[in-house]
């Protein structure tokens, strides 16, 4: 094949069948396995909290730079994966898919946690963090959404 007849359109068209292929069905099944996913989240984010609350665990690691911001990513971000997948990738509102109420959730969350840390004579209320928590949230939210099919039917596809 020349390299004027190659076209990206082509590729970029083959990606959503590409992702279907692997796509998941959200059934009853897979849901309860997302809500036993955000029970074992749910208990390591608030260990975590509490440990870092307590004093028992470090709130950075100076040895490795910016640690507790892909903490906060990871953590918050599967917190949302597991959240939206135990709804059922359930829209904010009928007929747009757009935004979801999971992420949502856990974003309002992460909001209150980092207003509740400048209370805390421990902890320090940071933007960083947050903007941190609300890249995880949407890139592994959204990087789900597309294995799992979106939450769509098999037969809307």
């Amino acid at each position: 094949m020349a390299l004027k007849e190659f076209s990206w359109s082509l590729l970029a068209s083959d990606c959503p069948r590409a992702l279907r292929r692997y796509a998941v069905h959200m059934t009853a099944a897979r849901i309860s396995q997302f809500r036993l996913l955000l029970c074992a989240q749910l208990a390591l984010v608030a260990a975590a909290s509490a440990g870092a609350y307590l004093g028992l665990l470090p709130t950075s690691l100076p040895s490795v730079p910016h640690a507790d911001l892909v903490g906060h990513a990871l953590g918050f971000g599967l917190l949302a994966v597991c959240v939206d997948g135990a709804l059922g990738q359930r829209p904010i509102h009928r007929g747009v898919s757009f935004p979801r109420l999971g992420p949502a959730l856990v974003l309002a969350g992460a909001g209150l946690e980092e207003l509740a840390q400048g209370l805390s004579p421990r902890r320090t209320s940071s933007v960083a963090d947050f903007a941190a928590d609300a890249a995880g949230v949407l890139l592994l939210s959204w990087m789900a959404r597309g294995l799992t099919g979106g939450g769509r039917s098999s037969a809307s596809r």
